[in-house]
């Protein structure tokens, strides 16, 4: 063995010795540090500004639904009075027309409905949760929490097995002590500050307007025109 190679050997393990301090670093840092979970989901279902969106939703849904109805209904009327012209005429050739225009505005009006429907889901969705997240900040400051995760309720009702391993294989947190569960407490202070807020009579007519929420304002979000 040359002296080279001898002294590599001999040489103290500077790297490994690194390597161990900043695990104990990292692992006291680690112990130190304190966890939270939340049950994401629960909150969701159980805050009362989601429930009041969600029927706000649906009421539009239906009314959406009915002018649906409505407008193909005197479409048909149309289409049947049509038959009543000789295809020939200038009647029918008029009538026809103007069937042709209403079925292209029907179209139209029920595309750009449904896809102003949906924007404006989900841009409430989106202040609903940052609201959350907004309120899970504010309570693990006040109790010097480091990390919060979230963790979900794992059911027996899964239709087959298959199913219900990929629901334990997405498990965020197997097992944490309730003392350390904020889900209650979060879920009490949104819905808190959204009855002080008004409720229901806070929230904007659809379509709905996500940067006035109630509680938190949700940031660099706009309404849908």
């Amino acid at each position: 063995m040359n002296n080279t190679r001898m002294n590599r050997c001999l040489r103290p393990p500077h790297f490994a010795l690194t390597m161990l301090a900043v695990l104990w670093s990292a692992q006291g840092a680690l112990a130190q540090s304190k966890i939270a979970v939340i049950d994401v989901a629960s909150v969701f279902e159980s805050y009362e500004m989601t429930r009041d969106l969600e029927a706000m939703f649906n009421a539009k849904r239906q009314e959406l639904a009915t002018e649906a109805e409505q407008r193909r209904t005197a479409i048909e009327q149309m289409r049947r009075g049509l038959a009543a012209f000789d295809p020939g005429s200038a009647d029918y050739a008029s009538r026809e027309q103007e069937l042709i225009r209403a079925e292209v505005d029907f179209q139209v009006w029920s595309t750009h409905s449904e896809q102003r429907l949906k924007t404006n889901h989900k841009l409430w969705l989106l202040a609903i949760y940052r609201n959350t997240q907004e309120t899970v900040g504010k309570v693990a400051d006040e109790r010097n929490y480091d990390l919060v995760l979230t963790y979900d309720r794992l059911t027996d009702d899964a239709p087959d097995s298959v199913t219900l391993r990929q629901q334990i294989l997405l498990q965020k947190v197997i097992y944490h002590h309730s003392r350390i569960d904020i889900t209650t407490e979060v879920l009490n202070r949104l819905n808190n500050e959204y009855k002080s807020s008004g409720g229901i009579r806070s929230l904007d007519a659809l379509p709905a307007t996500p940067n006035r929420t109630p509680g938190s304002q949700p940031r660099q979000m706009s309404p849908t025109p």
